[in-house]
């Protein structure tokens, strides 16, 4: 598991705004490398690069940049608004984290800054002599950030919003979650498997929205410091309303209250970070949209029911809480039956008239029912059921149904 300070910087580096601004800010860099370095340039060599040359440069930088960013963004939003109503509205979160995406454009839009602030500089003669062969050198270097981001933009556009790059996005991403939650299904906590003790407090929820994360190893301290334990009474990816129940303490305590609320992220949407559920319901939903009457891609279908079953046999174990790395919070262990009748039984309900799907499901059902968790194992295997009974209804062929129970 990632640290909170690593995963709240990571969470910051993926803002667009915080990458344009370190770019930006080499201007500023600028300034101090040619005021730290223009006095070690020899006499002469500042006639190697003329003042007309920097301003020219910066000029192209300027005007080339900023209609490149204006392009980009209306490629980005029109991408986001086809995968919104092609596959589903969630896969749009995978786009908003796509670092490839956020990095060219904090190039362009960098270099834009960049320019401006250069050639600002430049008419208030803060650059002079030697010192614009440096300002020369770090313009370059922006050239050959903004060359390196065109290739990378070019080569990202020709999968960026397909149906592939989408699933495997979500899968890889669901996986990550997955594989941390098999190691970790109490996220290092003690697994809540039992109601919390009649003599403690209520700490109520102050948003209403999703628990999109839980910071729990600054949650440990808190709870150390205020000599206490924490019992999280709503699991990562359920909906709270305001004034609801969200944790108990075993003290009243001010402090301790705020670091519950201030370390459990509320927010609108549920991400990937702590919730494999998530994940797998997005994949599930680009299933259910491909055998929605309107779409009819049988083949979608086939291939999102063997990503959530690739990504559910990632596990040659049972599961288990796993070292209890913080003893003073108990937290609700991820539902593993969920994540079988919440994605395969829908695909299961929507495909059951077609025989090719329900092949692909019977199939990858009978491989999770030798699943080395007895939970899943069980799941699939009463889905597998259901889902064979829902077929006997919608096919009417007999052929096809030989074929479903011949497996």
């Amino acid at each position: 598991m990632i640290p909170t300070l690593l995963r709240r910087l990571r969470d910051i580096s993926r803002l667009l705004y915080v990458r344009v601004l370190l770019i930006a800010l080499l201007a500023i860099v600028a300034i101090g490398l040619a005021k730290i370095f223009g006095r070690l340039i020899p006499p002469g060599l500042e006639g190697l690069v003329g003042a007309d040359t920097v301003d020219q440069l910066l000029r192209i930088i300027a005007d080339s940049m900023l209609a490149v960013t204006t392009f980009s963004l209306g490629v980005m939003a029109a991408t986001h608004r086809a995968v919104s109503s092609t596959w589903t509205p969630r896969a749009h979160q995978i786009l908003l984290q796509d670092t490839t995406t956020h990095t060219v454009l904090a190039t362009f839009v960098g270099a834009y800054l960049y320019a401006l602030l250069a050639i600002i500089l430049r008419d208030t003669e803060v650059f002079r002599a030697q010192e614009l062969v440096v300002l020369f050198g770090v313009t370059c270097f922006v050239l050959v950030l903004i060359i390196v981001a065109i290739i990378r933009w070019i080569s990202h556009l020709e999968v960026l919003g397909s149906l592939i790059e989408t699933a495997s996005r979500v899968e890889d991403q669901t996986a990550i979650a997955f594989d941390m939650r098999c190691e970790h299904a109490a996220l290092g906590c003690h697994p809540l498997q039992e109601a919390p003790p009649e003599d403690t407090h209520a700490v109520r929820a102050g948003d209403t929205g999703f628990v999109q994360q839980i910071f729990q190893d600054v949650l440990q301290d808190a709870a150390e410091t205020a000599e206490a334990k924490v019992w999280l009474m709503i699991p990562v990816g359920r909906f709270v309303h305001r004034g609801e129940v969200l944790a108990r303490v075993s003290r009243e305590d001010e402090a301790l209250e705020e670091a519950v609320h201030r370390n459990i992220s509320i927010g609108s949407l549920r991400n990937f970070t702590q919730d494999p559920h998530f994940g797998l319901l997005c994949l599930s939903e680009i299933g259910q949209r491909a055998l929605s009457p309107g779409v009819n891609d049988p083949g979608t279908a086939i291939d999102i029911t063997g990503r959530i079953a690739r990504i559910l046999m990632r596990r040659d174990k049972p599961m288990d809480p796993g070292e209890v790395l913080h003893d003073r919070i108990w937290v609700p262990p991820l539902d593993r039956a969920a994540l079988i009748t919440d994605t395969l039984e829908p695909l299961a309900r929507d495909g059951a008239g077609q025989v090719e799907v329900g092949l692909a499901l019977r199939r990858s059902l009978k491989a999770l029912q030798s699943h080395p968790d007895p939970v899943i194992a069980e799941t699939a295997a009463a889905v597998a059921t259901r889902a064979l009974d829902r077929a006997k209804v919608a096919l009417t062929h007999p052929h096809d149904l030989e074929r479903l129970t011949a497996l």
